[in-house]
Formats: structure tokens, C-alpha cells, sequence
């Protein structure tokens, strides 16, 4: 098939969405297709780089991107969150442009919008009027407002969003015609799946957002040393965003009983980060968490390894990719019971604690955290059960079970049915 693929965020050099973008871009040419990408010149140079390196490929030979650029002065907005919006929605409209003469001289098979994943942003080239796949998308989240005092900024980041995002799908005739338009919408939670429906999806799928190079890997479970004479060692990594909800594992750890030994590693920085040193104060933990800043993506893996529990309760997320580093290197997740990780989390792979009140919360990650360190039995078959879940989850398999479903759901995406497997150089 000859695809039109949207992604505005598409870098190989990155991970959240740009990785993503680019690995979607990667898998589907892997998959066969013929693949016209309109993204960004932002990951330009990484991912000219890429398909330089994998030029004697017949996947890179598949890949064709196009560079769709906005006028100077929308790039400059591009660095308030404000012009990130506005940004994103003159690149809309030029891609819809870029769009009109490439499908003339090409008559694509198919439209598939990507990145953003956003449904209040959706796509314009539901006018181009060929088959249309969305997604995964999120967007349908909201963080809950019984733990808004974890939430620096909460009118900033919380209520303007999501005032934003209703005008949007009110008055943004791109939403609801590309979700009425979209022969299947691939969702990344239920929150979303429901909003989709709301505004006039036909067909909408739950399906798993984001997956792991299938190096990442290892080739079977490594369980940790045992628990016995020793702290329990405990993870957060991400962006040290308001909705990534570390000020709540911190005041969780510092309710956990004494008698219980941890410490936390915190990995990551980000624009509420000069608020993390009185965070962990006010808990009491300036002995029990060492704060590492940002790290570098090759330290990663063996930070995962070296931890006996991942613990991320982020209050508002599609599906953190976090999520599933951790459970393809074996370590149980501890997190809240909403969103993505409701949906994408086995049961056995961890412990998700119910979205309560900010006391409640905080009280029960404590308990659990103290059950996991007086049986360690669970934790190691969490980590178990995590890693036979996550993998399923490399790119390509990740890919190939997308194409798979989007043609036995919608007749006009049966040319998406996967061949025989492709040898083909990894992405990574």
C-alpha cells in the first residue's frame, strides 16, 4: 500500500512521541508499504542521519519524508506552552496543503494520523477522503481533582488544559469530522475511547500506545538478588512534570513505617524540578532519596535492572512508555488504578492503588509498599508476570498486531493485513 502517514513528532534520536512517530514510520515500512510521512523539520537532521546509516535497507528505501515548515513567527511561539497549540495547528493546515498535490500524483491507500496523539488536536487529511486510521490516541484523561495538591500550578497546567481541549472539540470542525470521518480510532485508554464515541467515532478500539525497541529485552527475566539484609530499592523515572505525580510518591514514602528500609532513586528533571528539594523535605526523606537529575538515555536500562520496584503514579496520562521499560526489564510498577495503567497494566504485574482522596492515596501507596517489602515473594512474581506481558510489546510486534486489527475491523483498511515477516535492520 502506498500510506500517508501524520506525524508531526517524528525523531529517532528521541523517545515519548517522537520516538514514537518514528517508530511507527520505521514498522510500517517494515511491514512493506510504501510510506510519504509529513512531519516537522525539527527531527530533520536525526532521522536524514537514520536512513543515511540504513541507506542498503529496503525499509529506509520505503521511507519517504516530507518536511512540512510553518512561518517564523508560529516557530517562534513554539517555546510557550500557549504557542505549542498554536504551533500545532498552523502545521495542520500546512500538512492538509502539502497533502492535496501528493495525493494527485501518488492516490494514496491510506491516511494514517500518528503523532500528536491528542484527540482534541485530531487531523486535517480527513479531507483528503481516503481511508483514515487514528491513533493510538489519548487525550480523553483528566487528572483527578481530589489529589489537585500534588499539582504545582494547578489552574495552569489542569484547568486551562482542559478548557482548551473542550473548545477544541467545540469548535474545531477538524475533531469531530476526522473521528466521524476515521474508518477506526485506535484509543490508549478508556477515558479516551468514551470521549471518541461521544463526539461520533464509528469504530474505537482500546490498543497499546508505545513498546520498546526489541533490543531493549533481555532474552529472559533476571531476578533481583534477595530482599533479606537489605533496603528496598525503589525507581521513579520521567519529566519532572506537575502530572507525573512525584510529589505524591514522596509524601506516600514518607507515611511508609519506619521499620521498613528503602531508598528512592529519582531520575529526571523538568520544569517543576526546583520544587523537588523542599518536596522531599517535607517528607522527611533527605537520607532515604537521591535525586539524579536527568540522565542519559544509555543509563536507563541498567537503572531499571538495579531496582527492586518502579514506582510512577502519574496523575493525568495516556500511557506513560515508562510502563513498559519497566516491566520488559522485570520490575514490578506500583502506580494509581486510572488511565492507561488501569488498562494496560496486568493485575499480576504489580499493584495499582484506587484514585481516593489525597490522604487515602497517599496512605494506601504506603501500605503497599510496606506489603511488597514483607513479601518479597510477590514482588518477584510481579516482575515476572510484567516481563511475559511486555513481551509482546517490541515495535514490530507492537505494529503488526495495530495492522492486523485495523483490517479485520474496517473493510477499507484491509490492505493494512500484514504478509510474511520482513528481514529487515532494526530501527534502534
Amino acid at each position: 500500500m502506498k500510506i500517508l502517514l501524520s506525524a508531526y513528532a517524528c525523531d529517532p534520536a528521541k523517545g515519548s512521541e517522537e520516538g514514537t512517530g518514528f517508530h511507527y514510520l520505521w514498522e510500517t515500512a517494515a511491514l512493506g508499504h510504501e510510506v510519504w510521512c509529513l512531519t516537522t523539520p525539527r527531527g530533520r537532521d536525526n532521522l536524514e542521519q537514520r536512513l543515511a546509516e540504513r541507506a542498503d535497507d529496503p525499509v529506509a528505501a520505503r521511507i519517504h519524508p516530507v518536511y512540512v515548515a510553518v512561518p517564523p513567527a508560529v516557530d517562534f511561539l513554539y517555546r510557550w506552552q500557549f504557542g505549542v497549540y498554536v504551533h500545532y495547528i498552523a502545521w495542520q493546515r500546512a500538512a492538509w496543503h502539502a497533502a492535496q498535490p501528493l495525493d494527485q500524483r501518488l492516490n494514496f491507500d491510506l491516511v494514517h494520523h500518528i503523532t500528536y496523539n491528542s484527540l482534541q488536536m485530531a487531523s486535517w487529511l480527513w479531507r483528503l477522503r481516503k481511508p483514515l486510521l487514528l491513533g493510538p490516541l489519548g487525550g480523553g484523561m483528566q487528572a483527578p481533582a481530589s489529589l489537585r495538591k500534588y499539582l504545582p500550578g494547578w489552574f495552569k497546567t489542569e484547568t486551562l488544559r482542559n478548557v482548551v481541549g473542550q473548545l477544541l472539540t467545540a469548535f474545531d470542525p477538524n475533531v469531530r469530522q476526522s473521528l466521524r470521518r476515521a474508518a477506526l480510532v485506535f484509543v490508549a485508554n478508556r477515558e479516551t475511547a468514551a470521549l471518541a464515541r461521544q463526539l461520533g467515532a464509528r469504530r474505537v478500539e482500546l490498543a497499546m500506545s508505545t513498546a520498546q525497541p526489541a533490543s531493549f529485552f533481555p532474552a529472559a527475566y533476571q531476578p533481583r538478588p534477595p530482599l533479606a539484609g537489605r533496603e528496598l530499592r525503589i525507581l521513579w523515572l520521567a519529566r519532572v512534570y506537575p502530572r507525573k505525580g512525584l510529589h505524591l510518591v514522596l509524601d506516600a514514602l514518607g507515611r511508609v513505617d519506619k521499620r521498613v528500609p528503602f531508598h528512592l532513586d529519582i531520575m529526571g528533571d523538568g520544569p517543576v524540578g526546583h520544587l523537588v528539594p523542599g518536596w522531599i523535605a517535607e517528607a522527611g526523606l533527605q537520607d532515604r532519596v537521591t535525586w539524579h537529575g536527568q540522565v542519559p538515555y544509555a543509563t536507563i536500562r541498567a537503572a531499571y535492572l538495579g531496582h527492586d520496584l518502579f514506582m510512577l503514579c502519574s496523575l493525568r496520562d495516556t500511557f506513560a512508555a515508562q510502563y513498559v521499560e519497566a516491566m520488559a526489564l522485570g520490575l514490578p510498577i506500583l502506580t494509581l488504578d486510572h488511565h492507561g495503567a488501569t488498562d494496560f497494566i496486568p493485575d499480576d504485574a504489580g499493584v495499582k492503588v484506587p484514585v481516593q482522596s489525597a490522604e487515602a492515596t497517599a496512605d494506601a501507596l504506603a501500605r503497599a509498599v510496606e506489603r511488597l517489602y514483607d513479601h518479597p515473594e510477590e514482588l518477584a512474581s510481579c516482575g515476572r508476570a510484567g516481563f511475559a506481558f511486555a513481551s509482546r510489546y517490541s515495535w514490530p510486534q507492537l505494529a503488526r498486531e495495530l495492522h492486523r486489527r485495523a483490517a479485520a475491523a474496517a473493510p477499507e483498511l484491509a490492505g493494512l493485513a500484514p504478509a510474511a515477516p520482513l528481514v529487515a535492520a532494526t530501527a534502534s
